[in-house]
């Protein structure tokens, strides 16, 4: 899980990974789409009602709109029923939790235990999934820390290929599931992320990132999304802006392909409001050169961390406030940046991190405050700023899946 992984990274980098990000964005207008490359259409029927008999075929959803807001939590898949109510209730709709496979799991079937309770309470409670697809390996002398392990070579690209054909089968359209758990809302896995931050070391199993080898997954990711699903959206791996995220963005887009996926992600931290826009300019040029107007950013992580709590911060200045009404009034301040600039840029859904603090499971003490929550629950000024920006925030399209011909 990422915030295992995160405790794994030098105090640097896991000072930065404050919150995730949840501005409202919106939708995306249709200005260009590259020669070659079209919208596929929307596959047709919507889902049976709850309780309908478990033999009657169930339908991908139809064309629906998604929530402006979502968030994540630092022990994202730890969360159950009262936890996605809270979410739900917030009217931050949308739940980015980490669905990972493992050097294990290359010779295991994965642990689905983790994940079937996960989803199953998220769906009870009517809110939208965003998994992040990733891999990874145990810490070397840590059983609870996991470090990010891209696939190397054939035999583990294969196996890559075969896991997330798995999941997709698994919690995708007509996915097993579903068939196991006819009594629950029908509500299929039909948008994927592929990695988390596969522009900085730590995230790229400390090997020199390479935006050329994370297209090449990019595409292959997509390849057996589709060959599941034809109407699955392809979402990239977030990318740490402040970690020369645009360069990286256009090699790896130039290296996937144009019609790899139907949407952006970007992690636009930054010490201020202007800074984390400009990473979302800069990100929006990128894509637009590369024939991409059409499909939307989505901010899958942002926020600001209150009062410290981790070596490095000043030294790479990541987003960190003095005090909670600080973050609430720069989380404000993003809300109303991109709605303005929402349809200009682009701008898709954007996720809150985190939830709550941080909490050290072996000492108990809090040791990042970055939760618009504390780890006791009790909100911060910050939570009222996600709840009135989400109940008021117009929900938004799905991007559409693109097609190449």
């Amino acid at each position: 899980m990422l915030d295992r992984i995160r405790r794994g990274l030098p105090r640097a980098v896991i000072a930065r990974r404050l919150p995730a990000g949840l501005p409202a964005v919106g939708a995306v207008a249709v200005l260009f789409v590259p020669l070659g490359c079209s919208r596929a259409e929307e596959p047709a029927g919507s889902p049976p009602e709850a309780g309908r008999a478990a033999s009657e075929e169930r339908k991908p959803r139809a064309r629906e709109r998604i929530p402006a807001y979502g968030i994540q939590a630092w022990q994202a898949n730890r969360l159950r029923r009262p936890d996605f109510g809270l979410i739900r209730r917030s009217g931050a709709g949308f739940y980015r939790f980490n669905l990972l496979t493992s050097s294990r799991d290359d010779r295991e079937p994965p642990a689905v235990r983790t994940y079937d309770p996960l989803i199953a309470a998220a769906v009870q409670e009517r809110v939208e999934l965003l998994p992040v697809l990733m891999r990874s390996r145990r810490k070397v002398r840590s059983s609870q820390e996991q470090v990010a392990e891209p696939p190397e070579g054939p035999l583990q690209h294969a196996e890559w290929r075969r896991r997330v054909r798995f999941f997709a089968e698994r919690y995708g359209p007509s996915g097993s599931f579903w068939s196991e758990r006819s009594n629950l809302p029908y509500r299929p896995i039909r948008i994927w992320e592929v990695w988390n931050e596969p522009n900085i070391a730590p995230f790229w199993d400390g090997r020199r990132v390479d935006p050329r080898e994370y297209g090449r997954l990019l595409r292959e990711t997509r390849g057996v999304l589709r060959a599941v699903d034809p109407g699955a959206r392809i979402v990239s791996g977030g990318i740490a802006s402040r970690h020369s995220g645009a360069r990286y963005l256009g090699a790896a887009l130039d290296a996937a392909g144009p019609c790899s996926v139907d949407a952006l992600s970007i992690h636009p931290y930054a010490p201020t409001v202007e800074r984390a826009m400009q990473h979302l300019t800069d990100a929006r040029a990128v894509a637009d050169s590369r024939g991409l107007r059409d499909v939307p950013l989505w901010t899958t992580e942002i926020g600001w961390r209150v009062g410290g709590g981790g070596a490095g911060d000043t030294e790479l200045g990541y987003s960190e406030v003095e005090t909670p009404a600080a973050q609430a009034r720069v989380l404000n301040g993003f809300f109303a940046a991109s709605t303005r600039r929402r349809e200009e840029l682009g701008l898709g859904p954007t996720f809150a991190f985190a939830l709550r603090d941080r909490v050290d499971p072996v000492t108990g003490r809090v040791d990042n405050k970055s939760g618009l929550r504390l780890a006791d629950d009790t909100p911060r000024q910050a939570w009222g700023v996600l709840v009135r920006g989400a109940r008021a925030a117009p929900r938004l399209p799905w991007p559409k899946p693109r097609a190449c011909s």
